[in-house]
This record gives structure tokens, C-alpha cells and sequence, in this order.
């Protein structure tokens, strides 16, 4: 693989253009071996892996933008059914805009043989669209490109299918996780961390997060435990499943009721485990979803990537699809101070894009396989969210090639 760059040409193998090693660069200091950690390949096994090449790029610390172009393959659902609406369009389109190789492949097209290479049947668009409506009907179209590819190949693969859609075992059986397990062992950046995805993929996620950020919650499948954990709020509360999403299966339990609860624990109780979780006053007024990138809220145009979901009045679920509103709002101090303090955990796990709901200072979910609400804060506020996620991935893979060392790629996605 040759990509140009602003500087010259630079092949996979890190020679330039004219075929001499680049010049050896003693401020560079070897970033923590991270390969304790479940799943990461150790620098030796890296060393020794002639995939692991860094994607040498040329650096420029004081560059904004990438010198070069990155090869991107977002994981979705299906190809087929994208809309331009959707945070994965805007991402896919704000990389193909700057530049960049985009493609994109359905969770059910890999394959991968006895060799450590991963195959994909993916989907690019032909020739530059203006926008990502444009962008989307062209990848869906009859014009678009299809090609059973290596993707061991791209610079960055990232995960944006939701396995709760696609198979009723949910997170369980997800192939995106096996397959990009291979991927990030052969040196590919996979983002969000396939580990980290696995282990954030249930509600019990939030319970290695500091209490007091955290509403009172129980985790059972037990209805005397149910009933008793009532009875010890002595409040409202909300009874849902550990691995549902979307707002399905999810009641409202006012305090001291009782003439309903054995069949919503019984409904909920039928797909596992249940979670019994304080309801917070403040979300009568609806909850905020944020958008981290890197452990930090993402920003554009001096905004914060933050809105306000508002539930209708017969209905305490905020999700969208379930006619909750938009409202524009600001990212207060509190929200900021629940953003700091989950950073960390975030960062350990490789969980480098998420959306985080709160509400007041506590958190309600965070998302972590397919986090959408770029469409509606890029309308609400009139910037181009897409295109700082991008801008900031670019600055990983800059960092990366700064490296002359066979530096595992996912070190470079923390922080």
C-alpha cells in the first residue's frame, strides 16, 4: 500500500518515496506496553509480526489535519440499509469529504481462513459526493463499488454495528468483536476496542464507575429481591432488562405500587436478568446525550456534542425513535464533572467513541456499539460534528506514524 502525502510518498513498509529508511528520531520515546491487558499482543509478538508496520506516515506536529490519506472501514449492520441520517453516514461521508478511503461492510460479510488475514465484502462509493445524502444513495446504488477485500489492509477499522438489532443473543454473539479481535492482533486500529466493547456491552457496565455518579441500581432475577429493593428506595424506580436497548421492555414503578409489578417483573424476567434502578426526579425533564471522543466530550464549532432528549408526556422513555423531542442545551458543570470522572475507565477499555446519557450528575446508560445523535446536534446547533470525529481519528493515525518502533495500534486510541 503507497499513500501520498503532503511530504512525499510513503509505502506501507516505512521507506520513502526514494527507497532510503527515514531518519531515525531520537525525541521519540516508546509508549507503555500495554500487552498485559486481555486480548492486546505483546511488543515482541509485534516485532516479530511483519504486519505490524505502523502505517508509516510522515508527522507534523504542527499540521491540523492528516498529511496523508487513511483507509476506513466502518462495520454496520447492513450496507443496504444506511440513511443519511445516521451517525455512521455522517462519519463515513466527513472521512470521504477529507479525503480519505472510506468503505463500508455488513456484520455478516467477513471470513477469515486459516492464514491471520480478515476478509471483507465491502461497499465504497464511486467518484466524490457533496453530501451525505448523496454519499449514502451512491453506497446503496447500483454505482457503488463492491469488492471482497483485505482488511487487514485499512488503517482503521471501526465498529458500528448493534448487535441487539441483528440476533436475539445480542452482545453474546456479535462477529464484529471476534473479527476485530484478529484485526487488532494483526496490527489494525479497531475502534471502539473489541475487549472494551465486550465488557461495556450490559448495563452492569456502570457499576465499576464511581457510586456517587450512579443512580441506586439492583441487577436479580430474583422477585423477592425485587420486591425488597422496592421497598428499601421507598420511590419511584424503573424495571428493565440487562441486555435490552431502545427502550423495550421498559416500566415505570411508582412508589408502593404493586397491583402490576408481578407481570412487569415477569416480562422483563423472561429475557434473563433484570435491572431495578432508582428513577431520578430530574428526568422529567429529560435526559442529556453526550458524545465522547477520546474520553472527552467532542466539540465543533465551540459546541459541545450535547442535547437534550425530552420524553413525551405519556411516556418516561427518552429515546428518539419512540417520539421523545430535541432540545439545544449547554454541557453544565455537574455533566462536566460526570464526563471527568468516567474518562478513565473509558480510556482503559478503548471505548474511544460513546454516548453518554445523564442525568443531572448521574449516568443512565452509556453506549458503546453504534452512539447516534450527531444528525440531530449538527441541525440543532449548525456544525459538522462528523467532521471533528474524523479530524481527531486522523490526529491517532498521525500520532501513530510518528513511531518508528512496532508501537501496538491501539495504544494510540487512549486518550
Amino acid at each position: 500500500m503507497t499513500v501520498r502525502a503532503a511530504r512525499g510518498e510513503v509505502s506501507s513498509s516505512g521507506l520513502e518515496a526514494g527507497g532510503s529508511p527515514p531518519a531515525k528520531n531520537p525525541g521519540l520515546v516508546l509508549l507503555p506496553d500495554m500487552s498485559e491487558s486481555p486480548g492486546y499482543p505483546t511488543l515482541a509478538a509485534v516485532s516479530r509480526n511483519p504486519t505490524f508496520d505502523n502505517r508509516r506516515v510522515p508527522f507534523d506536529s504542527g499540521r491540523d489535519t492528516l498529511a496523508v490519506a487513511m483507509r476506513v472501514c466502518f462495520v454496520v449492520n447492513s450496507v443496504k440499509t444506511q440513511r443519511p441520517t445516521y451517525t455512521t453516514a455522517h462519519l463515513a461521508f466527513a472521512a470521504h469529504r477529507r479525503g480519505h478511503e472510506v468503505a463500508l461492510v455488513s456484520v455478516d460479510d467477513f471470513s477469515h481462513g486459516g492464514e491471520r488475514i480478515v476478509f471483507g465484502d465491502i461497499v465504497r462509493v464511486a467518484g466524490k459526493q457533496p453530501d451525505a445524502t448523496a454519499f449514502v444513495r451512491a453506497l446503496v446504488g447500483s454505482s457503488a463499488l463492491c469488492e471482497h477485500a483485505r482488511l487487514n489492509d485499512f488503517d482503521v477499522i471501526f465498529l458500528r454495528n448493534n448487535p441487539h438489532v441483528t440476533n436475539g443473543a445480542g452482545i453474546r454473539f456479535n462477529p464484529a468483536i471476534e473479527f476485530g479481535r484478529r484485526l487488532k492482533q494483526e496490527g489494525v486500529m479497531v475502534v471502539n476496542d473489541p475487549d472494551g466493547l465486550l465488557r461495556a456491552g450490559s448495563k452492569m457496565y456502570l457499576a465499576g464507575f464511581p457510586v456517587e455518579i450512579r443512580p441506586r441500581t439492583l441487577t436479580t432475577r430474583s422477585p423477592e429481591r425485587v420486591r425488597a429493593f422496592l421497598r428499601e428506595l421507598d420511590g419511584p424506580a424503573v424495571i428493565k432488562p440487562l441486555y435490552g436497548y431502545g427502550g423495550q421492555n421498559v416500566f415505570f414503578v411508582a412508589r408502593g405500587e404493586s397491583a402490576n409489578l408481578e407481570q412487569i417483573i415477569s416480562a422483563v424476567q423472561s429475557e434473563g436478568y433484570l435491572i431495578v434502578q432508582e428513577y431520578l426526579p430530574a428526568a422529567e425533564k429529560g435526559d442529556k446525550r453526550v458524545l465522547m471522543v477520546g474520553g472527552v466530550p467532542l466539540q465543533a464549532g465551540g459546541r459541545v456534542a450535547a442535547y437534550r432528549r425530552v420524553h413525551p408526556k405519556d411516556d418516561m422513555r427518552n429515546n428518539m425513535h419512540l417520539g421523545a423531542v430535541r432540545r439545544a442545551c449547554k454541557l453544565g458543570a455537574r455533566e462536566r464533572g460526570v464526563c471527568d470522572l468516567i474518562r478513565p475507565r473509558l480510556i482503559a477499555d478503548g471505548l474511544y467513541f460513546v454516548g453518554v446519557d445523564i442525568v443531572g450528575d448521574k449516568i443512565l446508560e452509556i453506549n458503546v456499539f453504534a452512539p447516534g445523535g450527531i444528525n440531530n446536534m449538527n441541525e440543532l446547533y449548525g456544525i459538522d460534528l462528523g467532521d471533528a470525529a474524523i479530524a481527531d481519528l486522523e490526529r491517532k493515525v498521525r500520532l501513530r506514524g510518528a513511531y518508528h518502533e512496532p508501537v501496538p495500534p491501539h495504544v494510540f486510541m487512549r486518550g
